[in-house]
């Protein structure tokens, strides 16, 4: 995947994180119209079919699955997973350290409440800032578009990419499942993290260009 169409999929997923903010914004749309309705509807159907058999696991997704896994994973791939690593945990350290604040002031900016948990649902604390994007997702999901397009060569870095997304799909999904979050919050952030990620992926060569001298310079 070259450069041009990194940036043409980064703008179309950014685009389309806009217009589905000012959908969901109650600053712009209010917090009556169907899309919104049916967002909620959807979010409680999760919340009323949990399973004592998956509610450990979403919670530990949520309370691990971002900063923990995430954290390691960069490390490791760095480590051992050869320069094609290096260059992967590089890209998406990146990628997450723009989208920290990026995340947060769109939350500012788009004003979104939290969902109302119903008591029997209750599985953890909800976090006191608005809702949408999730920034759970914003950050996985940055992760997971970096690891999937940069981190191949090998059925082995395949493997452990495509182990990667489906960590962070869980984490996704565990953010609906335990309260956290409307579905609609989650796909924005997926939209913005991947966004941010695939703009930082069409860099991705020049990146390399410019550590080309520290790693020659290392082998010395």
């Amino acid at each position: 995947m070259n450069s041009k169409h990194c940036l043409v999929i980064s703008l179309t997923l950014l685009i389309s994180f806009l217009a589905l903010a000012a959908v969901v914004s109650p600053r712009i749309n209010g917090s009556n119209t169907p899309i919104i309705n049916a967002d909620a509807s959807a979010f409680l159907y999760v919340n009323e079919s949990h399973y004592k058999s998956l509610d450990q696991l979403m919670i530990l997704m949520t309370n691990y699955g971002r900063e923990v896994i995430w954290t390691a994973a960069g490390i490791l791939i760095f480590i051992f997973g050869g320069w094609t690593g290096k260059k992967t945990s590089i890209v998406m350290a990146l990628a997450m350290i723009v989208l920290i604040p990026i995340g947060a002031l769109a939350k500012e900016a788009i004003g979104r409440p939290r969902p109302l948990i119903p008591d029997k649902d209750f599985l953890i604390a909800a976090d006191t800032d608005f809702a949408f994007p999730s920034g759970h997702a914003v950050i996985v999901s940055a992760g997971a578009a970096t690891v999937l397009v940069l981190f191949r060569g090998s059925y082995r870095k395949l493997a452990v990419s495509i182990s990667l997304a489906v960590e962070a799909a869980l984490v996704c999904f565990s953010r609906v499942y335990v309260g956290g979050h409307y579905p609609l919050d989650v796909i924005g952030g997926m939209l913005l993290g991947a966004g941010v990620a695939f703009a930082f992926i069409a860099a991705a060569k020049r990146i390399d260009q410019l550590l080309q001298p520290i790693a020659k310079a290392l082998k010395r």
